[in-house]
């Protein structure tokens, strides 16, 4: 098992954030799926936990569920891998999960865990930081069933990535993006950028070759230009130049508002269904549909409406 999906929590400390979360492409109806597995421990208050899933059709507004559990509802397995939250569980190559409300959800799926974790930033960053953020499956292949809204979906095969993040504080916000497939072969590209013109980190993998968008220098000189749901990242690796294109349509994206730890609202609003084409060493790379694209705020944006609201202890 990779030790990046190990709880970081120790089970006591307050102002803490936690979140394992899955983004899954079906080839078959074009439709996307972001499961999550999340805890929080509030400055002041109970901890507790969640389970998310949402729903993403090309043509349509996403499907959006959540369960919290209180703290007793939440455990993991310190001798082999396991992250147990209410009804939901994610081992080393499987994970089920079911949500109650208004809107139903539920999953099971197995997946092929990668060899090794993708870091957006390089090792000194990680070592002075306090938050952890990594990819323990950039790209990976999902086989089973999910059903949102009761509409089930018998998944196969299809592409997706897993991340893994733990941090006291959201911080001002962010833009990300994450491309499960390409049209000119298997592959994954990352993009991470704290606001626009400022740092970027771009990594890429495909073909046999690594773009390494995460050392020190090419996080220095790497760029997010662009606004709203059309973005460009740059980046000058040391394996040669990427540039990113990403576009994204908003009336398929979903509104979310978290609470950092002091209760600080931040705003964030996710597309699943984008679209890039990405440049790099002589390539040209296509991601119809599959590009995964989020933007974060500290105030809520007008073009698309929050589906849920910060999450409290039940």
């Amino acid at each position: 098992m990779n030790h990046d999906n190990n709880l970081l929590w120790d089970g006591r400390r307050k102002g803490w954030l936690e979140s394992w979360y899955f983004v899954i492409h079906d080839p078959a109806t074009r439709a996307a799926f972001w499961l999550r597995y999340t805890l929080a421990s509030p400055a002041e208050g109970p901890a507790f936990a969640g389970l998310w899933a949402f729903e993403f059709r090309p043509g349509h507004a996403p499907a959006a569920a959540r369960e919290t559990f209180a703290e007793g509802g939440f455990r993991a397995d310190p001798a082999a891998f396991g992250i147990h939250i209410g009804p939901g569980h994610f081992t080393a190559d499987r994970i089920t999960g079911a949500v109650r409300g208004p809107v139903p959800a539920s999953w099971d799926l197995r997946f092929q865990p990668c060899p090794e974790s993708y870091y957006a930033a390089p090792p000194l960053w990680r070592a002075l930081s306090a938050s952890h953020f990594s990819i323990p499956n950039p790209r990976t292949l999902f086989t089973g069933t999910v059903t949102v809204a009761g509409r089930a979906v018998r998944l196969e095969n299809a592409p997706g990535c897993q991340g893994h993040f733990g941090t006291p504080g959201l911080g001002k916000g962010w833009t990300w993006a994450h491309a499960t497939e390409f049209a000119e072969g298997p592959g994954f590209a990352e993009a991470v950028a704290p606001g626009a013109g400022k740092v970027a980190s771009v990594g890429v993998s495909w073909g046999g070759r690594t773009w390494r968008g995460n050392t020190l220098a090419a996080l220095a000189g790497g760029r997010l230009e662009g606004r709203d749901w059309k973005r460009t990242f740059r980046a000058d690796t040391p394996d040669g130049l990427v540039t990113w294109d990403v576009e994204a349509n908003p009336a398929e994206a979903v509104g979310v508002e978290y609470a950092d730890t002091t209760g600080r609202r931040l705003y964030c609003y996710n597309a699943l269904l984008g679209s890039s084409v990405l440049r790099c060493g002589g390539q040209v790379l296509h991601s119809t549909g599959t590009t995964i694209l989020e933007i974060s705020s500290e105030l809520p944006r007008l073009d698309v409406p929050l589906s849920l609201r910060a999450a409290v202890a039940p």
